[in-house]
């Protein structure tokens, strides 16, 4: 028999899924659930045991399809040891979901792809897993009930209504968004909104909300917003007012200068060595973030620019230099 084209994966997995179970699924029920004709199913069945090898076999008095040989898995997956490792690797990033709603859905995913795996594929993984680790070195707890707030929010465009904590200034407001992007960057997740008391579009950790309401009102988010282009000028997930831009200009010295020579740091950097020292100039929304990083990296890093920047970090040395005086 010729077959005009594989069937869906998604069909066949319904089917196979059905048999295992020992649902004794025949061609009519099978086509309800998946809503296709019954001509489908039989293509579908016929292909999976001439092309597949799957031992289907029908039992009049069951009335339905049932395996020969329990043991068999459809040959769905033919890896390579690239695409065993990028599995892995998957899962074993599944911890920057922890306190998502996505959590126990990704594991479940991951736990019916490694079970479609044949048996030689399932010992692999396994001996790979004993040799890789994603250790991510901070979680933010969050409150699964509002990331999935937040997403449906995100998905049905809907307003909320939030409680959110100020951590600069310790308070808490009450304010409502429209909520245009759910956002992971670096350790923490954040929610791009227009925000009702600034008229404009923020940033908020999802830590600091308090409490989210799903509202009635519905909004279009602007045709031209690019998450990518609004984060571009954020050194990490500060962007600042969106039109400022500061030059940043440092220079590092060893030892420090060959691990900033390694990495990427900002979309827009130009990176230039002096001897063995490297040049490092890019532009951030705001310099926060800027400041903390060049104060991680002491006295390897010298500010060129912008002077704001400078003042700020001698106002903060001489602020930990009364902290770590004698009382």
């Amino acid at each position: 028999m010729r077959y005009a084209s594989r069937p869906p994966l998604a069909r066949m997995m319904t089917i196979d899924q059905a048999v295992r179970a020992g649902e004794w699924p025949n061609a009519t029920r099978l086509a309800a659930r998946l809503e296709v004709d019954v001509r489908t199913i039989r293509r579908d069945i016929s292909y999976m045991r001439d092309q597949l090898g799957a031992p289907l076999v029908y039992s009049a008095r069951k009335g339905g399809y049932e395996y020969t040989q329990p043991s068999y898995r459809l040959p769905f997956f033919q890896v390579t040891e690239g695409e065993l490792l990028a599995l892995l690797l998957a899962q074993r990033v599944l911890g920057q979901f922890r306190g998502t709603p996505f959590e126990a859905e990704l594991a479940r995913i991951f736990d019916r792809l490694t079970h479609l795996l044949s048996d030689t594929v399932s010992i692999a993984l396994d001996e790979m897993a004993d040799c890789v680790a994603v250790l991510p070195p901070v979680v933010t707890p969050l409150k699964p009930e509002v990331f999935a707030t937040l997403a449906e929010a995100l998905v049905e465009r809907r307003c909320v209504r939030v409680t959110y904590h100020t951590l600069d200034r310790d308070t808490e407001t009450t304010r409502t968004w429209r909520p245009y992007h759910l956002v992971l960057r670096g350790d923490d997740w954040y929610v791009l909104a227009h925000d009702s008391l600034r008229e404009g579009v923020r940033i908020f950790a999802l830590q600091r909300i308090r409490a989210v309401q799903l509202l009635e009102e519905r909004f279009d988010r602007p045709k031209d917003f690019r998450v990518d282009e609004y984060m571009g000028i954020a050194f990490r997930a500060i962007p600042g007012d969106g039109l400022t831009r500061h030059e940043v200009v440092l220079r590092f010295r060893p030892p420090s200068a060959q691990r900033i020579a390694e990495k990427i740091w900002h979309p827009s950097q130009i990176l230039e060595r002096e001897g063995d020292q490297v040049v490092l100039r890019l532009q951030v929304g705001d310099l926060r973030e800027i400041k903390r990083w060049v104060m991680f990296w002491g006295s390897d890093c010298e500010v060129l620019g912008p002077e704001e920047l400078r003042a700020s970090l001698r106002l903060e040395v001489e602020s930990l230099r009364k902290s770590l005086s004698p009382p």
